[in-house]
């Protein structure tokens, strides 16, 4: 691995550690005297956390402090969200390893758009705040150090803060449907240093039985698999 990269990525998480910018979330670091935290950006890079990937998925945040504890800074290895993108990114030929409560390489780079662990549940309410000040101190850092050919959000909310990070005016059509579908089909939306963004649904159990359907959330995936293969035979 570069050596300069993962000096980089430590300095960060350095500093994730000792960010408390958002006063009703808990730092993973200041979670039970940090005894669960790890080495990564956020618990979602435990399990996927390749600096050197082609791609890298965001999701909206993590969970709550009791699914922290519960799992011992870990997901549980049944999380439905979880299990899905596993099968997405299976039909695209990437196969990725399950969850077995250890810190992994893996073959793709993963994290949140909100680092930091809720108070309330896991479905609590989300501020608006918390993903600016994240996006542009956390999540778009986290980007340049990994340069990915492409970048998946999944769901708006992570959409709208990779936006924000990079000072892109969102614009909102009707549906988000629309903005998947418009940015699908011209093969990404390019950031700075040449990534390719992509929006998508989120794959968890709601969005698929309320949002998305399943097999259109096949065929957003299939574009993307389109655009990694077209920038691995660039690089």
């Amino acid at each position: 691995m570069d050596q300069n990269r993962q000096q980089f990525y430590s300095g960060l998480v350095q500093q994730r550690k000792l960010c408390n910018v958002c006063r009703e979330l808990i730092n993973p670091a200041a979670c039970d005297g940090g005894q669960y935290d790890s080495s990564q950006i956020g618990p979602w890079s435990r399990w996927q956390g390749n600096l050197q990937t082609k791609l890298m998925v965001v999701g909206q945040d993590w969970g709550d402090t009791n699914y922290f504890r519960k799992w011992k800074g870990f997901d549980d290895p049944n999380n439905p969200t979880n299990e899905n993108i596993t099968k997405l990114l299976f039909s695209i030929g990437i196969n990725i390893k399950p969850i077995i409560g250890a810190d992994q390489v893996g073959d793709i780079f993963l994290t949140n758009a909100i680092l930091c662990l809720k108070r309330n549940g896991l479905q609590s309410a989300v501020d608006g705040d918390w993903f600016e000040n994240c996006g542009k101190k956390f999540l778009r850092p986290t980007i340049e150090i990994v340069k990915p050919n492409v970048l998946v959000a999944l769901g708006e909310w992570p959409y709208k803060t990779i936006l924000q990070a990079y000072d892109i005016r969102y614009v909102r059509p009707q549906a988000y449907r629309m903005i998947v579908e418009q940015i699908g089909q011209a093969g990404g939306k390019k950031l700075t240093g040449g990534t390719l963004l992509f929006p998508v649904y989120h794959c968890g159990r709601r969005g698929v039985n309320q949002n998305r359907k399943w097999s259109d959330q096949l065929n957003d995936w299939k574009l993307i698999q389109q655009a990694i293969y077209i920038g691995t035979q660039l690089n």
